[in-house]
């Protein structure tokens, strides 16, 4: 029986190295480039051929036709008659000869522009007259100036001097004011003239007017009771500014 037993187990083991054998042939039948091969076949792997790109055949477009210019006869020119010189007069010139006048800027007719102005009178009253002040084109006072006023029915007054009096340089702003009192009781609708003159005197003792009348034409009601005058310098270059 031990004899039996022994022969069996070999048996067993017999069987499983050859289907162990067989199948290592089989992989090498199938694979002869496995690492156990005892004789691989030379040369290693052989590669397949690469696959080169196929052209894209791109449809060719028909010539274009360019027509052929065709020759065109030029005209011959006929010849141009030349022209004979042509005396050229020269000037007359002119005897006597006459100025050209040089233009000058336009002047106002007087150093002084003035301009009125109705209002109510400061003191609240019945009263009726005239008022104001003498300025550069910058707004400064300019005092020292003479104003001659002509109330109707009263003598013309020359002793109104700009900025004489400082009563009325405070009630009227300006350190170049005066003023006149044509009807000191009433409201009055009046006509009143007014001009500017110079500070000093000519040589011949009298002042020479620097504005043109000024014509005041007041209302009988109180808002036009006093006509207020502004006398501008105009003259950059016055002697007596």
């Amino acid at each position: 029986m031990k004899g039996t037993a022994i022969l069996n187990l070999l048996s067993g083991v017999l069987l499983g190295l050859t289907g162990l054998l067989v199948l290592v042939y089989l992989v090498i039948l199938i694979n002869p480039y496995v690492p156990f091969n005892p004789f691989p076949p030379p040369g290693g792997l052989v590669q397949g051929p690469t696959p080169t790109p196929t052209a894209t055949f791109t449809p060719a477009l028909p010539p274009t036709w360019t027509p052929t210019p065709t020759a065109t006869a030029t005209p011959i020119p006929s010849p141009t008659p030349t022209r004979t010189p042509t005396l050229t007069p020269s000037p007359t010139p002119t005897w006597p000869p006459t100025a050209t006048p040089t233009p000058r800027a336009t002047r106002a007719p007087y150093p002084f522009t003035c301009e009125v102005t109705y209002r109510a009178n400061m003191y609240g009253i019945p009263w009726s007259g005239v008022a104001g002040h003498l300025q550069d084109l910058d707004g400064n006072p300019l005092p020292g100036y003479h104003v001659a006023v002509n109330c109707p029915g009263i003598p013309e007054t020359f002793d109104h001097v700009a900025g004489a009096d400082a009563r009325y340089n405070l009630m009227y702003g300006s350190e170049a004011a005066w003023e006149r009192s044509c009807n000191p009781s009433a409201y009055s609708a009046l006509d009143i003239r007014v001009r500017v003159y110079d500070k000093y005197p000519s040589p011949d003792g009298t002042f020479r007017p620097v504005s043109d009348w000024i014509q005041v034409q007041l209302g009988d009601w109180a808002t036009r009771s006093l006509g207020y005058i502004t006398c501008t310098l105009n003259w950059e270059e016055w002697r007596n500014r």
